[in-house]
């Protein structure tokens, strides 16, 4: 994806709308109001590989004045400064080379490690660990369980999933541990699931072609986008955490 102009552009167009990203930054901004108990609009906030910057752009309209970004996208960058923000060049894979020296309370990277192997995952964990001032938080959000790969992941260019053992162990490797975490949408688990083996029943019989694809990023519309924002926030108040989802949200502290 990050040669991807076009993908970039639709989520530059669809991020601060679509209910999928809205829930996902509230999320984020749960959790930073839920570790930080008094709002602190000073709080150094990173976010790492920040795509075209609606996580920033949501955080400053709450408050929050300290915002960083750094993505590997040139593209993604535009974006970012089009929207006003302080989002420059940076890699997930040496992530001291961004503002060496520089901490952080809070450092976000979401739907963007599974570019990178198991080592590089640790590497990038420990490198968020060491960039963390006193009481720091890491907020993660990651792509989950492979029968929910489909026509999406290959548009993007992910190669796989995740499961909540796999960075627990990554975790403990960079010297983190786990606090909160849940997997996410819950009750539109079955019907994307649906879709997703669907996609990969046509890709197998090739009625897709797999070299011509486009993500999930896409405004369904007022109507049907109000109705699953209203579901995943139900979900999210009534349950808490959940077993089973397409995406896998997890914060970590220094251990």
């Amino acid at each position: 994806m990050i040669d991807n102009r076009l993908e970039y552009q639709r989520m530059y167009e669809t991020e601060r709308k679509l209910w999928w990203y809205q829930i996902l930054h509230g999320k984020v901004l749960s959790q930073v109001r839920k570790h930080f108990r008094a709002m602190d609009p000073d709080l150094k906030i990173l976010d790492a590989a920040c795509g075209t910057g609606g996580l920033l752009s949501f955080l400053k309209e709450n408050g929050y004045s300290n915002l960083r970004g750094f993505d590997y996208s040139q593209h993604a960058i535009d974006f970012s400064k089009e929207r006003g923000l302080n989002v420059v060049f940076g890699d997930l894979r040496n992530v001291d080379a961004f503002e060496p020296g520089e901490t952080f309370d809070i450092i976000t990277c979401n739907d963007a490690l599974y570019f990178l192997t198991d080592e590089e995952i640790v590497r990038a964990l420990t490198a968020f660990k060491n960039r963390l001032n006193r009481n720091g938080l890491i907020i993660i959000n990651i792509h989950a369980f492979e029968a929910f790969s489909g026509t999406h992941d290959l548009a993007v260019g992910s190669s796989r999933r995740f499961k909540l053992e796999q960075f627990q162990a990554f975790g403990k490797a960079a010297g983190l541990r786990i606090g909160y975490t849940t997997y996410w949408p819950f009750a539109l688990s079955l019907p994307i699931l649906l879709v997703r083996q669907w996609q990969n029943y046509q890709i197998r019989k090739k009625k897709i072609n797999v070299d011509h694809l486009d993500s999930d990023v896409e405004y369904p519309g007022d109507a049907v986008n109000a109705v699953l924002k209203t579901i995943t926030k139900a979900e999210s108040a009534i349950l808490g955490k959940a077993p089973f989802g397409s995406s896998l949200f997890m914060t970590f502290q220094p251990v």
